[in-house]
């Protein structure tokens, strides 16, 4: 009996916010296939399942970091992006560390218990996909520029932000505000937020 109520709680939880993060994710993934970035790819791979995984693994239970360690560990996953050279595979490393601590000082509890969000909630959300979509919308076009005018000049937000992040302050300022918005959002989601 417990079986069918968990199967039915499961499919409850596939909604429509899920299917379009996975449709987006394997668009992204496919123009990242597109243009030969294989690890980048992958990357995207890995993130479909995840949230394939989110709707079918059980949720955690509320074992969850402490804020003084999740602050410990993003001050010092921040001091290693900054000190280490662009590009480099410690970097590579520091950052995968990063998101694998992330994902698991937050793996969905979240998605077992729905909460209605609160008018302020809504904006934030409201403000970040746009934000995000205006950025994936820069990035396609410029991708398509690239593409169709090969030799005229076509800058991804990567390119925009290179100058600020070749200098150590760059560096610290933007690992400093990265790792602090997660560290955020993970204590928030402990919060229940």
């Amino acid at each position: 009996m417990e079986r069918g109520s968990d199967a039915a709680a499961r499919r409850g939880l596939v909604r429509w916010p899920m299917v379009c993060w996975l449709v987006i994710l394997v668009l992204i993934g496919v123009a990242q296939l597109v243009r030969g970035e294989w690890f980048d790819a992958a990357v995207f791979l890995v993130a479909i399942a995840l949230v394939c995984c989110s709707v079918l693994l059980p949720a955690q239970g509320a074992d969850r970091p402490r804020p003084d360690l999740v602050v410990f560990a993003a001050t010092a996953l921040a001091a290693a992006v900054t000190l280490l050279p662009r590009h480099s595979t410690g970097m590579i490393v520091a950052v995968l560390i990063t998101g694998v601590a992330a994902l698991v000082a937050s793996w969905p509890g979240a998605s077992s218990a729905r909460r209605a969000w609160t008018p302020g909630l809504r904006r934030l959300a409201v403000a970040w996909a746009v934000i995000m979509v205006a950025g994936c919308l820069w990035e396609l076009a410029q991708f398509i520029v690239g593409r169709i005018a090969p030799t005229q000049p076509s800058f991804a937000l990567s390119d925009l932000v290179d100058p600020l992040l070749d200098t150590e302050l760059g560096k610290a300022v933007f690992a400093g505000a990265w790792l602090s918005c997660g560290a955020f959002l993970v204590l928030r989601e402990r919060r229940g937020g």
